[in-house]
């Protein structure tokens, strides 16, 4: 019996720190070099995979930037004042791109664990 397995995704577990600036710069490897502009990526953070009304971080609440000309780097940032905003946990998340095309093509580039450790000072 034949297979193909057509999942591109990397599995990437991030573990950051409640009340801090979260900022992930994405490398790219050649097999995913196909230049991409920073606009059409999306990121959400939920409770669970399978529930999608356990929205912990929205996208709108994220940016990508700094995605340099050679499509290699992209920079995700969510803000101290969105981070401080959400409870301490563990929760998941992935991370796609649609393009622009017509039918849009959408790619999910990474997923896995968000885990939020509690911090001592949360700046106002």
């Amino acid at each position: 019996m034949a297979s193909i397995n057509l999942d591109k995704a990397s599995r990437l577990d991030i573990k950051c720190r409640r009340g801090d600036t979260f900022t992930m710069i994405m490398t790219f490897t050649s097999d995913q070099s196909t230049a991409r502009p920073y606009t059409g990526w999306k990121m959400e953070v939920r409770d669970a995979a399978t529930n999608d009304e356990s929205t912990i971080i929205a996208s709108s609440d994220i940016t990508f930037s700094n995605y340099d000309a050679s499509g290699t780097t992209l920079t995700v940032t969510i803000s101290s004042s969105v981070m401080k905003a959400v409870e301490s946990g563990q929760y998941v998340y992935d991370i796609q791109h649609q393009s622009a095309d017509s039918p849009p093509v959408v790619e999910t580039f990474l997923y896995g664990t968000f885990t939020i450790v509690e911090d001592v000072t949360i700046t106002a």
